[in-house]
């Protein structure tokens, strides 16, 4: 038996302990989280468990008194977009909120491929591929978000809630916000792509959750878009609704050649520009190969489950 055969087989016996004790330890500390990444694959189940676990939403008007930083929005018209084509694009953040945050991130540590293990401050300034640490493909600012005034207040947003409210059936649960970099280093393997997002994947974090997300600036196909595959948030392959978050293990050209290229919408646009996306279809930030992308993600759901992502360990 040669080397590389034995080094494959290692890495899938790795990969299976890591998974087994990472659904032990789910199911140890959060039983129904770990019911709900088990069932929450199969679109028939998340039908029915939407349907049950509907509670009747308060008003939310957006008025002159409880005006939106995003203006001007059709919720309904939205809503709708969101429910056939997975996204919708068009949300504007206002250009003193961007400069809020982008004036937060270059003054607050962040966590080099969001390890604690790794702070770092990034100014903007420094010239990326040289001055970065090793393998910095993303700088998240995890935990240290919430200093932000800015993203509290963006969480709080009455066009976002009601955006959230109107898709959900629900009241929107705040699940978690993060501001992060994407930088143009080269992933070394599928790995390190998997693990900074950069493959298509779908999310598995209730069973009907969004995701509003803005970027802090100009992001074209040379700074890392986030990319999505329209209408994949129904209607899957039955085999990526058996395995799960697991289809980041896909090759990304099998999965655009089940699901068609002529789907696939690399989504550009200028700092404050703005969309919110069902996360249950696939999608993924791709790689930046010239310039950094500093994007802002607020997600909510129906069900609170606490820190979802400490619950799993990552």
């Amino acid at each position: 038996m040669n080397t590389t055969v034995i080094q494959k087989s290692e890495n899938i016996w790795y990969k299976l302990a890591n998974y087994f004790l990472r659904n032990y330890q789910c199911l140890i500390e959060d039983p129904r989280l770990f019911l709900m990444r088990k069932c929450a694959r199969f679109e028939i189940v998340r039908d029915w468990a939407t349907m049950l676990l509907k509670r009747p939403t308060q008003s939310r008007e957006i008025s002159q008194e409880n005006a939106s930083v995003l203006g001007k929005l059709d919720v309904d018209a939205i809503a709708a977009t969101i429910e056939t084509d997975s996204c919708y694009q068009g949300l504007q953040l206002p250009s003193y909120a961007v400069q809020e945050l982008l004036n937060f991130a270059n003054s607050t540590v962040g966590y080099i491929n969001r390890e604690a293990k790794r702070p770092f401050r990034y100014k903007g300034t420094e010239q990326v591929g040289a001055d970065l640490p090793e393998n910095a493909r993303v700088c998240s600012y995890m935990s240290n978000g919430q200093l932000s005034s800015t993203m509290k207040k963006l969480e709080k947003d009455p066009g976002i809630l009601a955006i959230a409210a109107k898709f959900l059936g629900a009241q929107p649960v705040h699940m978690g916000s993060e501001i992060s970099w994407s930088f143009p280093v080269p992933a070394e393997n599928h790995v390190q792509q998997r693990e900074a997002a950069q493959v298509f994947h779908y999310d598995l974090d209730d069973y009907r959750f969004i995701k509003f997300f803005f970027y802090l600036t100009d992001v074209d196909m040379s700074s890392g878009p986030h990319a999505y595959i329209r209408g994949t948030h129904k209607g899957k392959k039955l085999l990526h609704q058996l395995i799960g978050t697991r289809c980041a293990d896909i090759n990304d050209e099998k999965i655009v050649e089940f699901y068609g290229d002529r789907n696939v919408v690399n989504v550009c646009g200028k700092a404050g520009f703005g969309f919110v996306e069902d996360p249950l279809c696939f999608h993924r930030g791709t790689q930046p190969t010239q310039k950094p992308r500093l994007m802002v993600q607020i997600e909510y759901a129906i069900n609170d489950y606490g820190n979802i992502h400490e619950a799993l360990g990552y």
